[in-house]
């Protein structure tokens, strides 16, 4: 299994999968997806993204940017739920980057 599979099942318990509409999971915006969690889920996947970057020596902005783009790629290969899970991850890397540059400027 490689690295960005096992990394994403490893955020699937945290993640919640809303009932699918019309919409294919890339078609919701991040701030969709990210709606999609309650304010306690949305608060692990942070804490889990924060814990696995922590340590890191590298800009770590850029590095979350990087793997949300990788992630994002990655969905159209799935099923539904797992894209959309894997979207959510995404979205919630993005959204944490983001504020690392805010905080920064």
């Amino acid at each position: 299994m490689n690295e960005g599979l096992r990394w994403a099942r490893a955020f699937r318990p945290v993640l919640y999968v809303a009932p699918m509409t019309q919409l294919a999971p890339e078609d919701y915006s991040d701030d969709e997806l990210l709606e999609m969690l309650n304010p306690a889920q949305l608060a692990e996947l942070d804490r889990q993204i924060g814990d696995m970057f922590g340590a890191e020596g590298v800009d770590r902005a850029e590095a979350l940017f990087a793997m949300a783009n990788v992630y994002s790629l990655r969905a159209a290969e799935r099923d539904e739920v797992s894209a959309l899970a894997m979207l959510q991850l995404a979205a919630a890397m993005r959204r944490r980057a983001e504020i690392m540059i805010a905080a920064r400027n």
